[in-house]
């Protein structure tokens, strides 16, 4: 028999905020929880795979309409792997468009880092800054 969770058990089974929990479940990316006789709303196996596929997801940066596609595909076994990787590649050359930003502006302030001016008027940061304008 499979286990069912209170919302709080599957927080903590998951590692997901309950708030966070709840967003994924009213936008559709975890099947909606089922109520019990006593009004107590219950999840299962199933929704907590599902939880720890959305986490993963979000660890490695995936927007949430990203993973909802994601989520989809996997809905329907015999759907095309092509379409994971295109979503897959997308990302990746997002994430490697932001790491070349990430290293021009880590190149922009080595230039300037070490500073020892003893007031602002002469500080080669905020003249770095100003003259970047």
């Amino acid at each position: 028999m499979s286990r069912i969770f209170k919302i709080s058990e599957l927080s903590k089974e998951s590692g997901v905020n309950l708030e966070t929990i709840r967003h994924y479940e009213k936008i559709g990316l975890i099947t909606p929880a089922k109520r019990q006789e006593n009004g107590y709303r219950v999840f299962s196996e199933k929704q907590l795979a599902q939880l720890r596929f959305v986490k993963t997801c979000r660890s490695i940066g995936f927007s949430l309409d990203e993973i909802k596609q994601l989520c989809r595909l996997q809905e329907n076994p015999h759907n095309q792997c092509q379409i994971a990787d295109t979503l897959a590649q997308k990302h990746l050359d997002q994430i490697t468009h932001q790491i070349e930003q990430l290293q021009q502006v880590k190149r922009f302030l080595q230039q300037f880092v070490g500073c020892h001016a003893n007031d602002v008027e002469h500080c080669q940061i905020i003249r770095g800054i100003k003259q970047a304008n």
